[in-house]
Formats: structure tokens, C-alpha cells, sequence
């Protein structure tokens, strides 16, 4: 997972150096949101193929994110917190590193196969789910065009729309480079953002959204499916899918939309880590092994 730290230790390392400073990854989180994400979402659309099972994997994603939502939604009122750290912990607590993390995962238990399931999963599951909404709850309102409009979203749709028409091999090739570039500079983003003592300071929110944003998951994820009648392989992945830790996105989400990016940077880093130790366990008792 070196191609993970090496990022954020980066970004983290020469802010402290003075050569970037902490305002300066907006720069950043704006050519990902509006250049190099639509991209992503675009190559996504223009590869997805649907079937019944497809329906069903999607299906069982939106169902976890609506009860992971609804569950920190009443704790989030029980704690009385701000408006804006609310928010913050819907989106952490809701959504899933459903790509980054997922994809290796998926590939590293379950083969291309299951890196091809892992993407049915975040492509029409968890990122059609952020882009509606996630962009919604970091809004702070049900402003349709916002969600139509935003920029990820776009790319998705235009994608689909165009997925009988072959891309020529030269646009095939630039719409790669410029995919590739996605992961790395939202992770010196995070560098660059992170804050070590934010995560002291937030330690108690962030372990309980990472808990909700799991458990509860997981927990919808295993009841509903195992009466989807999936294959063997799609179960597992969507399983281990629904295990992933907070969305990078959805801090991404929350500096964009000026809400706590300390609170959701911190939930992100610390589930990422996490996700190292407990993912294997889900893998193993709750997937039936491999």
C-alpha cells in the first residue's frame, strides 16, 4: 500500500517544508472535481453493461448507504451537533471507499472478477448515491440542479449515454492519463489537509462514524443479500465492498462545501488504516472464507 502513503506523506511533508500551504489544496480538489473526476466517471458510464445482477449489486449498495445515513442521522441529533459537523458526519458515516480501497481489495481476494463486481458496486452504487446524495447533505439542500450539474455526475451520465459508440484509441489513451492522476493528487490533497491533532480532537466522532459506516453496512449488506440469490463471488465482493471505511470523496465533499474537512480528513485517514485489520476478519466470517 506504499503507493497509498507515498501522497499523503508527500503532501503532508512539504506543507511542513512551506512549500504548499494548507489553502492551496482547493487547487487541488477543484481539478479533481471538475476536470479529472468526470473523466473517471465518464470512462465508468461508457464501460458499464446492465443485467439483473448488476440491478441487484447496485441495489444493495444504496440500500446500505440509506441506513447507514438514517442510523448516524439519529445519533448525530442525539450528540446535538452543529449543523455544519452534521453534515460532515452523515458523509462519513454513509459512504464508502468503495474504489480506492475497494478495487485492491477486490482484486487481491477475489481475482478480475471480482475487480470487475467491485466496480459495478462503487460505479452505480456508491458514487451515483454520492452524487445525488452526498451532494444534497453537503449542500445543505435538496437543490435539484446542484446534483444535476455537478460535474462527476456528468461525466457518469454522458458516459452511459455514449456506451455503444467506441472511443477512438488516441481519446482512449488521453482519458487514461488523465484517470490515472485522480487517486494521487486527491491523496497530496489529503496531505496537505491532514491534521495529526485533528484526529486527537476528533477521535471520538471519527471511531463512531467509522463504526456506523461498517457495522451497519455490513450488517445490510449480509441480510439483504444472502435473499438476492447472487453468485458466490458477487456476494462475497459486495460483502467485503460494504466493509470498505469513509469515503475519500466525501471529505473532498466536505472542504469543498465548507463544512469540518478536519472532522471527515480525519475519519478518512483513521478508517484507512483501520480498514487494514478488520477487513480480512469481514472477508473470512462473514464471505464464508474465500
Amino acid at each position: 500500500m506504499l503507493e497509498v502513503v507515498l501522497p499523503v506523506i508527500g503532501g503532508k511533508l512539504l506543507r511542513h517544508l512551506g512549500v504548499f500551504q494548507k489553502e492551496q489544496e482547493r487547487v487541488l480538489i477543484n481539478y479533481v472535481m471538475y476536470f479529472a473526476l468526470p473523466i473517471l466517471a465518464f470512462k465508468a458510464g461508457h464501460q458499464i453493461k446492465l443485467g439483473l445482477e448488476v440491478i441487484k449489486i447496485s441495489s444493495l449498495a444504496w440500500a446500505s448507504i440509506v441506513l447507514c445515513m438514517s442510523v448516524a442521522y439519529i445519533i448525530a441529533r442525539l450528540y446535538k451537533l452543529s449543523n455544519k459537523d452534521l453534515r460532515t458526519f452523515l458523509l462519513v458515516s454513509s459512504f464508502g471507499n468503495t474504489a480506492f480501497l475497494g478495487y485492491p481489495y477486490a482484486f487481491s481476494y477475489f481475482g478480475q472478477e471480482g475487480l470487475q463486481i467491485a466496480i459495478i458496486y462503487d460505479n452505480l452504487g456508491s458514487f451515483l448515491m454520492v452524487s445525488f446524495l452526498g451532494v444534497m447533505v453537503a449542500s445543505g439542500k435538496p437543490d435539484l440542479k446542484e446534483v444535476l450539474l455537478f460535474p462527476p455526475f456528468l461525466g457518469l451520465v454522458f458516459g452511459f449515454a455514449l456506451r455503444g459508440i467506441p472511443l477512438h484509441p488516441s481519446l482512449d489513451k488521453a482519458l487514461n492519463f488523465v484517470d490515472h492522476s485522480t487517486l494521487p493528487v486527491i491523496l497530496f490533497a489529503l496531505g496537505l489537509s491532514i491534521n495529526l491533532s485533528g484526529i486527537r480532537d476528533h477521535l471520538k466522532l471519527s471511531l463512531l462514524a467509522i463504526l456506523i459506516k461498517v457495522s451497519v453496512s455490513v450488517f445490510a449488506v449480509y441480510l439483504v443479500g444472502r435473499f438476492m440469490e447472487l453468485s458466490p463471488v458477487a456476494f462475497k465482493v459486495s460483502l467485503l465492498e460494504s466493509a470498505m471505511p469513509p469515503m475519500v470523496f466525501s471529505a473532498v465533499l466536505a472542504l469543498r462545501y465548507n463544512l469540518n474537512p478536519n472532522l471527515a480528513f480525519a475519519t478518512v485517514g483513521l478508517g484507512m488504516v483501520l480498514s487494514f485489520l478488520y477487513v480480512p476478519l469481514v472477508v473470512k466470517y462473514c464471505g464464508g472464507g474465500i
